[in-house]
């Protein structure tokens, strides 16, 4: 016990300090595991080095500590163990000796980082990683670092129209602790890549095609359709089709499922419709525009309200605008920029994020790490449910028509099924689900745009630059 509330203590130091530090690189992250158990926090990856999450390790630990502000101090004293750690500096004392750890804590987008090290070099925890995952050990046990178990690429006849037809599949084991993330194409919503740059620079073990996008009038921004989740936050929303999430846990939802988000500025709540995507020339709407759209709205109507630090810094009338890295723009159209056009400088802004279901009611989705939305759906508890009007998905790839496709299924046991490049309608593509095993399934992007990618094999590939995909590493 005083070994796990040591290594908390040295975690709670960095909550109360701001570094500048270097940006980790975009999903380079590690699962943690203490003493054998799977903890709800990940470690963030700088080079060689790995870094746990203050605030996660403390919800993990029990801990209490004793901080001479003027100082720059902290003192940790557990059993006959006294520790000294000072801000700023990589330098640390442990009973009046002096110990050198490999960097300092960072603060990344308002989370502290304390090095991994740390925890070996006060408390004597032991740890190892691999390609996946980073293992502590606090109760004096060796530390066992997994293999990393990797996917399979399959091969089996199935019958599309009576023919038995060869698929290629992949299979992502529930036992490969593989996570679920969403890869952007060039990092931003609403650009365009080729599946194997983007699945080889987010280093995927395995992926498939995402979303639908706007990828045939060349004049219009490439955004992709239906709700899109990364590291547990909402980059991407339009109201089509049905979605597949990925829970901190590992488990898996598909449902038809719309986002909520509203907007208070000036005591005024607005429905916000649309998050970083482009509205209709038309329309009358609320639109969130954040860095993960990149740095410019690329839209010209409407009036533009810039938000930072909770309250309007500018306003801006029929213009694109840039997007403040630490902020946000609310873009209002149509007959809703009148409102907007009444707001100041200074105005209090907030907004808030929920999803609701097909039916209405609200749903907890706060443990979704990841989500991309497609459709239709294609099976339920084994059941074929393909029904593109419920979801409100249009007919522009041909339902009824014998193209490419691709689709995400779960297996009974919980593993990930995914499959691209089957020539067949929809609803065949069900029944092409349910002969792999497939329990659950939906629907991703079909067409040129089919793709299934793992490191070293031959499998479908797109026939032309993808919105994004959804891969697992």
């Amino acid at each position: 016990m005083h070994l796990r509330r040591n290594i908390v203590l040295a975690v709670l130091l960095l909550v109360m300090f701001c570094f500048s530090c270097p940006a980790f690189a975009a999903g380079n992250t590690l699962q943690v595991h203490v003493d054998g158990k799977a903890a709800s926090m990940e470690a963030k990856v700088s080079g060689s080095l790995a870094f746990l999450p203050a605030r996660d390790m403390a919800n993990v630990f029990d801990a209490s500590l004793a901080y001479d502000a003027k100082k720059k101090e902290l003192t940790l004293k557990s059993g006959k163990t006294t520790a000294i750690l000072t801000v700023g500096s990589s330098n640390i004392s442990v009973n009046g000796k002096k110990v050198s750890l490999d960097a300092s804590p960072m603060i990344v987008d308002s989370t502290t980082y304390i090095p991994v090290k740390a925890v070996s070099a006060i408390w004597g925890a032991s740890y190892g990683s691999n390609e996946q995952a980073l293992y502590i050990r606090t109760d004096g046990k060796a530390v066992q670092v997994p293999e990393v178990e990797k996917v399979f690429t399959k091969r089996q006849a199935v019958s599309i129209g009576g023919k038995n037809t060869p698929v290629n599949y992949v299979l992502v084991p529930k036992s490969s602790n593989l996570r679920a993330d969403v890869a952007l194409a060039q990092n931003s919503v609403g650009q365009t890549e080729t599946m194997k740059s983007l699945a080889q620079r987010t280093s995927a073990k395995a992926a498939v095609n995402g979303s639908y996008f706007q990828s045939y009038d060349s004049s219009k921004s490439q955004d992709p359709y239906g709700i899109l989740i990364k590291n547990g936050n909402l980059i991407h929303s339009e109201s089509t089709g049905s979605t597949v999430a990925f829970t901190r846990n590992g488990s898996v939802k598909m449902d038809i499922v719309r986002s909520a988000v509203t907007a208070t500025v000036g005591g005024t709540v607005y429905n916000v419709s649309l998050v970083n995507h482009t509205p209709a020339a038309s329309s009358n709407t609320v639109v969130l525009y954040n860095s993960a759209y990149g740095k410019n709205t690329n839209c010209a109507g409407g009036t533009a309200l810039i938000v930072q630090n909770g309250e309007v810094v500018s306003v801006h009338s029929n213009k694109a605008v840039d997007i403040p890295s630490n902020g946000y723009v609310l873009l209002f159209t149509g007959n809703k920029a009148a409102a907007a056009n009444g707001y100041a400088k200074g105005t209090k802004v907030s907004y808030t994020t929920g999803f609701i279901g097909a039916n209405g009611a609200k749903l907890d989705w706060s443990d979704v790490r990841t989500a991309v939305g497609a459709g239709p759906l294609l099976l339920k508890d084994g059941a074929v449910i393909v029904n593109p009007a419920k979801e409100g998905v249009s007919d522009s790839a041909g339902f009824d028509l014998a193209v490419a496709r691709s689709a995400v299924g779960v297996m009974k046991n919980g593993d990930i099924l995914l499959v691209a490049g089957v020539k067949c309608t929809l609803n065949q593509m069900a029944g092409v689900m349910s002969q792999l095993g497939a329990v659950h399934a939906i629907s991703m992007d079909s067409g040129s745009a089919s793709g299934l990618y793992v490191p070293g094999c031959t499998l479908p590939t797109p026939g032309k630059e993808i919105s994004n995909i959804l891969i697992f590493k």
